[in-house]
């Protein structure tokens, strides 16, 4: 595989930087690649910070259990491509991309040399 992005590891963490825009922000941050999530999640104080709607909520399973939370739509900026997707609010202090951007790419993660490398999939 050529190795498209390839990003370092921040820390010992797989952050990448992403830009979320709303309707009432946009704002450049760095996320969690987590392939074990299906959506993108936005911590609680910055689902505030960008206006997010508290209008639907939903219920949710998370690696704590079952909780209460809102759906919005949010448009990503991230490896160079835009994606309008669905967000959840998070009780977690990180922004987490799911698999609903992720399935749209190859992502190799090298915990040795602490990058992550992105190429874009002929298949969307």
């Amino acid at each position: 595989m050529s190795p498209g992005i390839i990003f370092d590891f921040v820390g010992a963490d797989p952050l990448v930087p992403i830009k979320i825009t709303t309707a009432n922000a946009s704002n450049k941050h760095l996320a969690f690649l987590d392939t074990g999530s299906d959506s993108i999640a936005i911590p609680r104080e910055l689902w505030k910070e960008l206006e997010l709607s508290q209008d639907y909520p939903v219920r949710m399973q998370s690696v704590t259990g079952l909780a209460w939370s809102y759906v919005d739509t949010i448009n990503v900026e991230i490896f160079g491509d835009r994606h309008e997707s669905s967000a959840v609010m998070s009780d977690d202090p990180e922004i987490l991309i799911g698999m609903e951007i992720l399935r749209k790419y190859v992502v190799c993660f090298d915990g040795i040399n602490r990058k992550v490398a992105v190429k874009k999939t002929t298949r969307r």
